[in-house]
């Protein structure tokens, strides 16, 4: 969204730019962890203005499970 640029950015920040534009996602989905206490399914729909429906929160989860192998305790 736009207003993050003035919240935690500049306005001439391009957020079509990918890198950047990764680094905003990052770091909003960061400070709505942090609201919710590491709570990710509520996070991830704050992140998506969503929050209480389920349908966003779900398919990220879905997604992130069916293509990557993720443990609290993996050790690389």
């Amino acid at each position: 969204m736009p207003f993050w640029t003035k919240s935690i950015g500049v306005p001439e920040h391009d957020l079509f730019h990918l890198r950047l534009n990764l680094r905003y996602g990052c770091t909003i989905l960061r400070h709505y962890l942090d609201v919710e206490h590491g709570d990710l399914y509520r996070a991830l729909g704050r992140y998506n203005g969503s929050l209480g429906q389920p349908q966003y929160p779900k398919s990220v989860l879905n997604a992130w499970h069916k293509n990557w192998n993720f443990s609290k305790n993996q050790h690389n």
